[in-house]
């Protein structure tokens, strides 16, 4: 046969399915998985679920595809018979230096507690399948470096040092003789005809373009935070500045300039109705705050002026992180058997855990009724309190869902620990937090999509992370059940894969580590 002819024949074998081309690869610390369930999406974002094999080389993904790859060199085996592969999840709104149920005053006077917390973080979010990890605005360099330290943990990103535009609600916080020395990085805006920069402190320094700078150049972040906070539904008098629409316009143009999206912190319907106009890239957290509490609390219909602006926010494509943990961590304060599940025990050291169950470790319930104002006091009952925050929490599903019927881009983050609240302990808190989404009626095909593809796309790292495809980092999860059947999927993990190397799930709880 003349090689022209042989060409066309082998075109012919390949057109109707006959060729049998497996490719050959040659690895020197090689991960292969065949037989397994792939579940990944596409450019698309398509869901795609299929009988296929994974060869993976030190830390990158060589070859996903229906193909049996010939495999030569060192490597391991895996039979992923009966089981699933999934990308690795990516929780996109975590506070790593902030430990859930200790305040500031508690890590200074139990020290030994605080490092037990930070020894186990890494493998606590490992656990329930987080193999990324990005911190929007708790930034620690100190601790963010100490867990990037460790031999075993998640891909750690951050947006840097949250912005605070001058005195704004976390500027005010301080009297204003010290606020620019604990805030040395506050944005000036300019446009706030309320706010003068002192006369010793240059404009410059203090410009859009230098806060955006500082964070892209010196804090290596990939992303950028803000806050539009206008007074928890009125439960207290605001006595902040809110960021005007035009630096908030401008902080958004320079941020694109530099490639990386803005968060904006925004509870409220005014503040999401900000952050549309403002064209931010992601709104942080759901809208729990319709309007002023005593009006909107018993309010279970979704007004129209709301529906309208959310509809606008799944148009433009704006990211929207629901958290609905921060609500319902709360409410689980008030709920005496919370302290009690035993799924504690894997993510949170036994010493801490016991000091939790203490009058002493439960202080945020006194916190909590700090802000009660004229909903509830010292003499009202948990039961009564933990039915208040449902009606807030209803709030969050109720306008959740109507984003997801708009083909919003929902992007998934637990803020764990919100407050340093011991209801949002890591890892575990962000499985709580998708079982809230399933009762909001969020589909699990979209659930996953916000924990991997969403959110790789949305933070600019789709390049690694989000999908199963060649080049990408090997962080990948082995489920025991099909993750787009049933939430309990993501607490029935088999093992977790870190830049290709596997653990098994059980070694990864704190009560192995302890």
């Amino acid at each position: 046969m003349d090689l022209s002819r042989a060409i066309i024949f082998s075109m012919l074998l390949t057109i109707i399915g006959c060729k049998n081309d497996n490719p050959t690869f040659d690895v020197d610390n090689g991960l292969y998985i065949n037989n397994v369930t792939i579940i990944s999406a596409n450019k698309n974002g398509i869901l795609k679920k299929y009988i296929g094999n994974v060869l993976i080389n030190n830390e990158t993904i060589l070859f996903c595809g229906k193909q049996k790859p010939n495999v030569k060199g060192v490597y391991k085996k895996i039979d992923g018979t009966g089981k699933y592969l999934t990308p690795g999840l990516i929780d996109s709104h975590v506070h790593l230096s902030s430990i859930a149920g200790m305040n500031y005053k508690h890590v200074r006077a139990l020290p030994e507690l605080a490092n037990s917390y930070y020894e186990q973080l890494p493998n606590s979010y490992l656990y329930f399948g987080y193999t990324t990890l990005i911190d929007p605005n708790n930034y620690n360099p100190r601790i963010i470096k100490q867990i990037k330290d460790k031999e075993i943990k998640p891909d750690i990103y951050t947006c840097g040092e949250q912005v605070k535009v001058m005195n704004d609600f976390m500027m005010a916080e301080d009297d204003p003789k010290d606020r620019y020395k604990f805030y040395p990085n506050f944005l000036h805006d300019k446009y706030n005809k309320n706010v003068s920069i002192p006369d010793t402190i240059n404009s410059n320094d203090h410009s859009v373009k230098k806060v955006v700078s500082d964070i892209v150049n010196k804090q290596d972040g990939i992303c950028m935070k803000t806050i539009y906070e206008d007074g928890f539904g009125g439960t207290e008098e605001m006595l902040w500045e809110l960021p005007t629409l035009d630096i908030m316009k401008d902080l958004v143009h320079q941020a694109q300039s530099e490639n990386i999206p803005v968060l904006l912190h925004a509870n409220s319907f005014s503040a999401q109705k900000f952050g549309s106009e403002a064209n931010v890239d992601i709104i942080a957290h759901g809208m729990w705050h319709w309007g002023l509490l005593k009006e909107y609390l018993n309010v279970s219909k979704l007004p129209e002026t709301h529906k309208e602006l959310l509809s606008t926010i799944a148009d433009k494509k704006i990211g929207y992180q629901p958290t609905f943990r921060v609500i319902a961590g709360q409410k689980d304060v008030f709920n005496s058997n919370f302290m009690n599940d035993s799924s504690l025990e894997n993510v949170l050291p036994s010493n801490l855990l016991k000091w939790l169950k203490t009058d002493e470790g439960l202080w945020q319930k006194k916190r909590i009724m700090s802000y009660g104002g004229d909903y509830f006091d010292s003499e009202t009952p948990d039961r009564e309190i933990a039915g208040m925050m449902q009606l807030v929490l209803d709030k969050i599903n109720i306008s959740t869902n109507y984003l997801s019927g708009e083909n919003g881009n929902l992007l998934f983050g637990s803020d764990t620990p919100a407050m340093n609240n011991h209801a949002n302990p890591p890892g575990y808190n962000g499985f709580l937090e998708m079982k809230h989404w399933v009762e909001a009626g969020i589909s699990l095909e979209k659930i996953f999509m916000a924990a991997t593809f969403n959110n790789a796309n949305a933070f600019h790292i789709i390049d690694k992370y989000g999908t199963i495809e060649k080049g990408k980092t090997a962080n990948l999860l082995l489920f025991n059940q099909d993750p787009l059947d049933n939430i309990s999927a993501y607490n029935a993990i088999n093992s977790v894969i870190v830049h290709g190397k596997k653990y098994e799930r059980n070694t990864l709880s704190a009560k192995v580590n302890d």
